[in-house]
């Protein structure tokens, strides 16, 4: 039999077949394929929002416990105030556990504290402090003169730390999720109040939700999918729900199951139409499929074999025509992404081997490579070089007060200011050819820097080179969470061929000069031969690591 007799053959039945099935199927199968498929999906969109509120109750109440151990040890705090907004911390009022007299206000822009805290208030909170932890405790959702919140409540001697946290993250966070014509997401307090829910009346009047049985299954600690009556929207739902395990919250993503049935009715009549169409054109697809197929296949198995030997480009030899089923003109385009990929991945294998990932500069092993090579050159036209060791001041205490994420933030703009000098001055000391300075930035690792340079003129080539950096990549930095910082640094250099001739020779010298420099006071720079330099500065400049105003 021929082959596009075969085809003909197969593509009738295999249109044939699901048409035939999808006729037959009762509606409520198709449903039930629905309500499987909700399931998966909405359960992990509960846990993804868990996995958040999570984050942010830890986040929370450790970073509540620091400002409180921050508060009694210093009385300005400022430098903390920032944190108050990314935290929605409306005020942290500390207060006497016993009278409830306010003795102190810290807020950044937020409403000031009360005179003294209202008795009803305070003895409410008194409920969930226990004398025998020092732990943040995190009540439920309450009123207060500014809206809903909850308070962050930390007894430390006589005086109760209070923290009024706006509920507006979790607010946002719920009413992210939105889909189909009435699927959302609800966010109920330890208590089994509304948090977070699309009907704003439930939402602002705290309404108690622990009716539900989906949300006492929350309540208790348990995580799964349910179904039950929605008293706000008056009918049946489905949803995924799960709890935050520190804070007790509960939230759960419900979808209406009539919107499920109206899907799977849809989606029945969609297919079904379809499968006509496919079984009407099944006979003239099979006839031209099989006519143009065979070559083609022959051609793909061919470049596959060539792509496998290493000829990524192998696939140009495939032959494309108007006529060639989408079929093919896929599997080709496959290929190419498959060559395509293969390619990608040998260019990010080469550029993680040789480029730092924070800031993109060479790393410590392409810098090696590069200053070799320039070495070699320098060697052959008897001209100088150096090697300049940069270590920023305080980056330990950046990453132990704004966080790591900071710290990264701080590296990748210090390397693109350090690179866009580099360039300036390369540009400015263009000579020739043969003798243009030539600079290489790169970054070792943590908080070191390395520079080459490559054709000085002198060691005042170095001098002034490290003059620029200290008034042009060292300075003030704006981080991702608005604080701005002042980095200074120290900087070591060792000259080529007058100090050492031997690439690792350089560095270490480099390095001992840098630390040299740095044990003189900071903020210097330091030649291997002792010359050192102080880099003048601005008297009222504040000390590397310190905040200042944005």
């Amino acid at each position: 039999m021929r082959l596009r007799s075969i085809m003909l053959i197969l593509f009738c039945a295999i249109t044939l077949a699901p048409f035939t099935i999808f006729w037959l199927w009762p509606t409520s199968e198709t449903v039930n394929t629905e309500i499987q498929e909700v399931k998966d999906r909405h359960l992990i969109i509960a846990q993804n929002l868990a996995d958040s509120m999570e984050r942010y109750y830890l986040d929370l109440t450790a970073t509540f416990e620091f400002i409180a151990d921050e508060a009694e040890r210093h009385e300005d705090i400022g430098h903390l105030k920032g944190i108050f907004r990314n935290l929605e911390i409306r005020h942290i009022c500390v207060a006497n556990f016993d009278s409830g007299s306010v003795v102190r206000s810290l807020q950044d822009g937020g409403p000031p504290c009360p005179a003294s805290v209202p008795p009803k208030r305070l003895e409410w909170m008194k409920t969930f402090i226990d004398e025998t932890t020092s732990d943040v405790i995190l009540t439920p959702v309450n009123s207060s003169r500014y809206g809903n919140a909850m308070y962050a409540l930390l007894k430390r001697g006589e005086n109760l730390y209070i923290g009024a946290v706006s509920t507006d993250y979790l607010v946002k966070l719920g009413r992210q999720i939105n889909f189909g014509e009435r699927g959302h997401a609800a966010i109920v307090d330890q208590t089994g109040q509304a948090v977070s829910h699309p009907d704003d009346e439930w939402q602002n009047d705290r309404f108690n939700m622990s009716r539900i049985s989906v949300v006492q299954k929350m309540l208790a600690g348990e995580t799964g999918v349910g179904i039950f009556f929605s008293p706000a929207l008056n009918e049946s739902m489905i949803a995924g729900f799960t709890y935050v395990k520190s804070a007790g919250w509960g939230v759960m993503v419900p979808q209406p199951i009539a919107e499920l049935e109206k899907k799977a009715d849809e989606f029945k009549k969609t297919a079904l139409t379809i499968m006509a169409i496919g079984l009407m054109l099944a006979a003239a697809m099979a006839y031209i499929a099989a006519k143009m197929l065979t070559d083609p296949i022959e051609q793909i198995v061919q470049s596959m074999k060539l792509i496998g030997n290493g000829e990524l480009r192998a696939y140009e030899k495939i032959k494309v025509n108007r006529f060639q089923p989408k079929e093919f003109l896929g599997a080709r385009n496959g290929v190419k992404a498959m060559a395509d990929k293969l390619q990608e991945n040998i260019d990010t294998i080469s550029r993680h081997a040789y480029l730092d990932g924070v800031t993109g500069l060479p790393n410590r092993e392409c810098f090696r490579v590069l200053a070799q090579e320039e070495i070699e050159k320098l060697t052959m036209s008897g001209n100088q070089g150096a090697v300049l060791f940069l270590d920023l001041d305080g980056f330990k205490q950046v990453n132990d007060i704004h966080g790591h994420r900071s710290g990264d933030d701080l590296l990748s703009g210090f390397s693109k200011r350090l690179h866009t000098y580099c360039g300036n001055v390369m540009k400015r000391h263009a000579k020739g050819a043969d003798n243009a300075l030539t600079i290489l930035p790169a970054r070792l690792g943590g908080d070191e820097f390395v520079v080459f340079l490559g054709n000085i003129d002198s060691d005042q080539t170095t001098y002034e080179f490290s003059e620029g950096l200290f008034h042009r990549v060292f300075g003030a930095y704006k981080l991702h969470n608005g604080v701005v910082l002042q980095v200074s640094g120290s900087v070591g250099g060792a000259i080529f061929p007058g100090h050492a001739s031997d690439f690792d020779e350089l560095l270490r010298l480099a390095d001992i000069a840098m630390y040299n420099a740095k044990n003189s006071g900071k903020g210097r720079y330091c030649l291997h031969n002792g010359k050192e330099v102080e880099i003048a500065k601005d008297p009222d400049e504040p000390q590397s690591g310190e905040s200042v105003p944005a």
